[in-house]
This record gives structure tokens, sequence and C-alpha cells, in this order.
């Protein structure tokens, strides 16, 4: 659940996703907490993969280990877009820890902490 990325570094991304009324996550005209939950981790998913590919390597094996500190501010509406921004604060001997924070006109919705391990990248 990633529209687009961009600003794609060695050290984070920034994503966006466009809340469609058509999202599976959307009820009662909100994003559900476990819909934005799932697009900051397909967001560490697009950062990885989109490294791999700027460098010629293929797509690495990467599985969620935890989040931790996760903090939900608001729901997102129907018809706003959350803009993400991940950043990797350690990673090291094959696990990464990611910071992640997802806002909507420039208000926070939701941060987090997660950890994810990671082969081949």
């Amino acid at each position: 659940m990633v529209d687009s990325i961009s600003n794609v570094s060695q050290k984070g991304a920034h994503t966006s996703l466009f809340v469609s009324g058509t999202n599976e996550y959307c009820h009662h005209g909100h994003i559900a907490e476990t819909g934005i939950i799932e697009h900051l981790t397909q967001s560490v998913y697009a950062m990885y993969n989109t490294n791999s590919k700027a460098m010629g390597k293929s797509s690495p094996s990467i599985s969620l280990g935890e989040i931790k500190r996760f903090t939900l501010y608001f729901l997102p509406k129907i018809e706003e877009t959350i803009k993400t921004s991940v950043k990797i604060v350690s990673d090291s001997k094959g696990s990464a820890l990611i910071n992640a924070t997802a806002t909507v006109g420039g208000e926070v919705a939701a941060t987090c902490m997660m950890k994810f391990f990671i082969k081949g990248a």
C-alpha cells in the first residue's frame, strides 16, 4: 500500500498513500489503524527494494520482526494523502531498526519503531 516513493537513499525514504474509499482497510470514513501499520511496513519494503534495484541487485528477503512504540494520533480520512518518512536508525548483521512517521496535511498521524530482518541487502 504505497502509491509513490521518493528521496530514496541508504538512510531512508519518503512514501505516500492516497486513502481511497475502496481500500480494504477503510471503514466509517477513515483508514483503520491496521491499514496505517500496513502502509508503514510496506514503505520499508519499498525502500529496500528500490535501493536494491538501483544497485542492480535482486530484491532482498525482508521479514518484520517487531513493532515498538506505535502511537496513533488520529485516523486519516478517505480522500486524504498519507505522507510517510522511514529512516534507518541502525542496520547491522542482517537486522535493521527503522523509525517511521506518517503525516497528513503536515500533522503527525502515527509514529513507530520497527525491527526488520534482511537477507541479501
